[in-house]
């Protein structure tokens, strides 16, 4: 080998022996029980969801947690020891659950940082309300002709009323996931005035949502 040749790849490997070793990533499977995310205080400890989710904290632990999310990436750092606590992470979208046992402890000697978490999906998720009814042969028979939208075993408008009540008056926990489902503004000034017209009843728009066309 020619002595250029040579001073090129003594070159190569010097500039890969200070690229640093990427940060090993601690992976949870959500299969509907409870993800345990041990944290130290004083230490942020990164969870990635890669979807945007509403935090639920408890009000307990509130003074001693710091929460952020940003880029489908939350953000958990204790000031102090935290019992076991529960987090709900709910995805904005479809209001699918995603529960965080969390507990903080104070940093031991020679302990090495927490690595951060990703969250990624069971391989067969359950079945949701208002999705697509059972496969098989009935379902190829009964499919629609387009099928970018696909056949719901329960009509839209009773998926959003269900949705849009659980959302407003069910504890989180209980809200049933709808894929494809999603929070839309809310238009100023909407008059429902034709809702209720032959009884004495005021009424205003509190959230709304939306699914395919409805």
């Amino acid at each position: 080998m020619k002595p250029v040749a040579l001073s090129a790849l003594a070159g190569v490997l010097l500039i890969l022996g200070f690229v640093p070793a990427s940060q090993a990533v601690e992976i949870l499977r959500w299969e509907r029980l409870p993800l345990p995310v041990p944290l130290v205080v004083g230490q942020e400890r990164v969870v990635f969801i890669d979807r945007n989710v509403r935090v639920g904290v408890p009000a307990s632990v509130g003074d001693h947690l710091r929460v952020q999310s940003a880029g489908g990436a939350i953000y958990l750092r204790a000031s102090e020891p935290i019992p076991p606590t529960r987090l709900q992470l709910q995805d904005v979208e479809s209001g699918a659950l995603i529960l965080l046992d969390i507990a903080a402890e104070p940093a031991k000697d020679g302990q090495a940082p927490l690595e951060p978490v990703r969250i990624v999906e069971a391989e067969a998720p359950a079945k949701r309300y208002g999705g697509g009814a059972a496969s098989g042969a009935d379902e190829q028979a009964d499919a629609p002709a387009d099928k970018s939208v696909p056949r719901r075993e329960t009509p839209v408008p009773v998926v959003l009323t269900r949705h849009a009540a659980q959302n407003l008056y069910a504890p989180l926990r209980t809200v049933e996931p709808v894929a494809g489902i999603g929070r839309v503004n809310l238009r100023r000034g909407l008059a429902l005035d034709t809702l209720l017209p032959t009884l004495p009843v005021h009424a205003w728009a509190l959230a709304a949502w939306r699914l395919e066309d409805q």
